[in-house]
């Protein structure tokens, strides 16, 4: 069975989170933290770890909910929802900015909220959520004898490796880290779906055990596709959505 969605709550009106809170967990979600301002925000996401944050734009003090996006998303890169009773377009243009899933004018019914909770979720695994500005080009990711650090460009793709994963570098991004191997792929002490938060726009998650960097994808015959000098079987059911997602010149 899949575990919960873990959500974080950053709301400065206790009684809206509150209501919120009930409502989600009794909808199946977790949630793994509330905060009313920008420093317990901070805290929380350190802390909690959530797979998708809500927002009020007002919140108890400075900064307000936007600028906290921004320094959330430089811990850890998951989708936005803002949820606010604020409807300038000054204040909706700069959370436009921090690429936000979606945008809620309260008050809003938990069925609306649920929904677009699941639709941003949806788009953030399928790649189509833009990363916020800011977002480091590198990562340090968990081996079994300490930490690597990963240039998210230099990942061709991601494979699922029981509780782990395995990760397949450029050759020249291997041997930037181990100058003195032979090129292998990296198993690294982190299951799939607790990595895919950590990648870049451009990645696109192929199944639940597979996902791939678009930018090196060079080929697709078949049930096959081509990375580099990877051949990969692509799952059935997944080859549609695939060629949806690429910009491809149909014949008719």
């Amino acid at each position: 069975m899949d575990a919960p969605l873990r959500i974080l709550i950053v709301e400065d009106d206790l009684f809206m989170a509150t209501d919120i809170e009930e409502n989600l967990v009794r909808s199946g979600y977790e949630i793994c933290g509330k905060a009313h301002s920008y420093e317990a925000a901070i805290k929380s996401m350190k802390q909690s770890q959530p797979d998708l944050v809500l927002v009020d734009i007002v919140l108890d003090g400075l900064p307000d909910g936007i600028a906290t996006v921004k320094e959330l998303m430089r811990i850890k890169w998951v989708p936005i929802i803002y949820l606010t009773g604020n409807s300038e377009e000054e204040t909706f243009n700069r959370a436009k900015s921090t690429f936000p899933a979606a945008f809620l004018h309260k008050p809003f019914r938990v069925r609306e909220l649920a929904a677009q909770i699941d639709l941003a979720m949806h788009n953030f695994y399928a790649g189509n959520i833009s990363g916020a500005p800011g977002l480091p080009d590198h990562t340090f990711l968990p081996t079994g004898s300490g930490y690597i650090r990963v240039v998210k460009s230099e990942i061709q793709f991601v494979k699922a490796d029981r509780g782990n994963s395995e990760l397949f570098l450029t050759k020249s991004g291997f041997h930037r880290i181990y100058p003195a191997k032979p090129y292998q792929a990296i198993n690294i002490s982190l299951n799939l779906g607790k990595l895919v938060p950590y990648l870049s726009p451009g990645f696109y998650q192929l199944s639940r055990s597979l996902v791939i960097n678009l930018d090196y994808l060079d080929r697709i015959e078949s049930n096959q596709l081509y990375i580099g000098s990877h051949e990969i079987t692509i799952p059935e059911g997944a080859r549609k959505p695939l060629i949806d997602r690429l910009q491809v010149v149909r014949t008719r």
